[in-house]
């Protein structure tokens, strides 16, 4: 039987891979003999499941908690529908950088229903699947509106009462709407490479109309602190339990 020439076969072999329904993020290499594996781990979620729609957005956080004996990576990969848009921004996970954020960006043209994604770790030789699942409903947001002025007071707030964190707003922002279908009081997540900021507020007139804040460092199971604004202008920090969730996340 006739070869064919590696550039042909090269060339064929792309052309395939690019009819695979499955998007994601493919398993890093294994690690070279000075990385050794040795140990266990658990790996943790904020939750399992979301709700999205199409031309939104949700985050999964992935966290390991190493064992006492445990050493080298784990490798993270993420199996979903291609229309997800499912990307996680960091692949390796070792005992110093051990929590990782899985990102989706519905496509717009994504059907309503349930959908199941599979993060895949792999640690010294043992492989591990853990089903995420994302409900997508009829909804669609609107264009940047109230939410942006809101964020923006949080954010002038936490730079002069929390100046220690640095500069939040440093990067461009992912926006979507946090609850489709929920309604009298808007939800909104925002995100960035370091932070998610959940803002909420009732969409009533004075003294009604209160926003909230929730910060979260990206790769943190629980958020770091939340905050309230009054009708009048006040800021103040609260309990993270009092800003409000719905769903289990």
């Amino acid at each position: 039987m006739k070869r064919l020439p590696s550039a042909v076969l090269g060339m064929f072999l792309l052309s395939m891979s690019g009819c695979m329904e499955v998007g994601g993020d493919a398993l890093p290499p294994d690690p070279l003999p000075a990385e050794r594996d040795e140990g266990d781990y658990t790996l943790h979620t904020r939750f399992d499941t979301l709700r999205s729609f199409p031309g939104g957005g949700g985050v999964f956080t992935l966290r390991i908690t190493p064992d006492e004996d445990f050493a080298g990576v784990v490798r993270l990969s993420v199996q979903s529908p291609a229309a997800l848009n499912a990307r996680v921004d960091r692949m390796l996970l070792d005992a110093d950088s051990r929590g990782a954020e899985l990102v989706l960006h519905p496509a717009a043209s994504l059907p309503a229903g349930m959908y199941t994604m599979k993060v895949i770790v792999r640690h010294a030789g043992v492989q591990k699947e853990y089903p995420l699942h994302v409900d997508v409903r009829e909804w669609s947001q609107t264009d940047p509106g109230q939410e942006m002025g809101k964020r923006q007071d949080f954010l002038d707030w936490l730079s002069a009462t929390h100046p220690e964190l640095g500069n939040i707003d440093a990067r461009p922002s992912f926006r979507f709407c946090t609850y489709p279908e929920i309604l009298i009081v808007e939800h909104w997540t925002f995100v960035s490479a370091d932070w998610e900021m959940r803002v909420c507020f009732h969409v009533m007139i004075p003294p009604d109309d209160w926003s909230m804040m929730l910060l979260r460092r990206a790769g943190a199971l629980q958020p770091l602190l939340a905050a309230r604004r009054e009708s009048d202008g006040r800021i103040a920090e609260i309990p993270v339990s009092e800003y409000p969730t719905h769903f289990g996340y």
